[in-house]
């Protein structure tokens, strides 16, 4: 008779689950990094405004310039704000997502160690069973002998 764990099926589902919240953990992780290097490129941006103003400044520049200028700074910082609240924002989803991957491992593992003990004990068994089925033949090779 072969081993069967009786709860296969939701091992199976429990690997699933996992496999599902460890990718959901990974998509995350690449939205962080896409928000990262958003945020790098607009505080770029922001910086290289402030330093093109600056400079237009010290030249002279007619005030209608100027005000487009302080305008288009406003926009980027607003922007670089932006990304700043959404990499917040990803960064809680990740601490949640890092909870159910977390916790979907530890039910996974609950009845792997399950299964592991029924198949020892499985195996136990048989090896008991074997062993009376040997000692049952040496004992009835034993009495034929006498």
């Amino acid at each position: 008779m072969a081993f069967r764990f009786s709860l296969a099926a939701v091992l199976k589902l429990r690997e699933s689950i996992e496999h599902r919240e460890y990718l959901a953990l990974g998509r995350v992780h690449q939205e962080i990094a896409q928000a990262e290097t958003q945020l790098r490129m607009a505080e770029q941006w922001c910086s290289t405004a402030a330093l093109r103003r600056e400079s237009d400044t010290a030249r002279g520049v007619v005030s209608v310039h100027l005000q487009d200028a302080y305008e288009k700074e406003l926009t980027l910082e607003k922007q670089r704000d932006l990304l700043r609240a959404k990499r917040q924002e990803l960064k809680l989803k990740l601490q949640q997502c890092i909870k159910a991957y977390e916790i979907a491992r530890q039910k996974r593992e609950i009845l792997e160690s399950l299964r592991t003990r029924q198949f020892q004990a499985y195996r136990l068994e048989q090896a008991r069973r074997e062993q009376n089925r040997i000692d049952d033949l040496f004992l009835a090779r034993r009495q034929r002998s006498q």
